[in-house]
């Protein structure tokens, strides 16, 4: 089992534009192989930072959802609407790796 946190904090005025171009990301990605959650949440403190929460099968399912045509297109609006790098956490009973 691995579960992965993407946090994400967002340019104010591009909030809407990614969480619109989140929607197909998010519907595509439940269909994959592998994928037994995939969550986009709201921080309550601050309504600018967006948080994923995944939880797949193995590192071997996650593999190809980076590489997927859903993913790139989410990830090319992603790149405009970003205050900054994403913060993802890869989290396994054995550890966290952060990236």
């Amino acid at each position: 089992m691995l579960y992965v946190r993407a946090i994400l904090n967002v340019k104010p005025d591009q909030r809407e534009t990614l969480l619109e171009a989140a929607k197909p990301c998010i519907e595509a990605t439940l269909k994959e192989p592998g994928c037994l959650e995939y969550e986009l949440h709201t921080s309550l403190s601050d309504p600018n930072r967006l948080v994923f929460l995944e939880v797949w099968e193995s590192a071997e399912h996650l593999e190809p959802h980076g590489k997927s045509d859903h993913m790139k297109a989410f990830g090319k609006v992603a790149a405009g609407c970003l205050a900054g790098p994403p913060r993802i956490e890869y989290i396994t009973p054995a550890k966290v790796d952060v990236k």
